[in-house]
């Protein structure tokens, strides 16, 4: 099976944002990884924008993850987020430890705190 990375390829320039307030699409994320943790993919989708809705199922984003631990290990927790802006999103990625490689969830929000990104990338190193 092909190694799947990424669910929706968006080309953006991801950059740093100081001052911005994020607490609510942080909120979103862990609430996100609660429901992956749950199997709960159809709560997700609940969040996706329309684009993003179109794009992917609940039952293609649960496969998805259910194929994870078989490129990565068992998935062990998540930790500490990093936001971004970027084209006027806002953008978090989020900290997922697996047992064979670690992994940032990337959120992408529109202006509505829609989805309209979700990304499963290889972890960036934390300062």
């Amino acid at each position: 099976m092909k190694s799947i990375f990424v669910l929706l390829v968006l080309s953006l320039a991801w950059i740093p944002v100081n001052g911005q307030d994020f607490t609510k699409q942080k909120e979103v994320a862990q609430g996100v990884i609660k429901h992956f943790e749950g199997g709960e993919t159809n709560q997700i989708y609940a969040l996706f924008d329309s684009t993003m809705r179109a794009s992917i199922t609940a039952d293609k984003l649960n496969e998805i993850w259910k194929s994870l631990p078989s490129q990565f290990g068992n998935y062990l927790g998540s930790g500490d987020a990093v936001t971004f802006e970027a084209q006027g999103m806002k953008v978090i990625n989020t900290f997922m430890d697996f047992e064979k490689a670690d992994l940032d969830l990337r959120l992408a929000f529109n202006e509505k705190n829609e989805i309209s990104g979700l990304f499963f990338l290889p972890a960036q190193k934390r300062k």
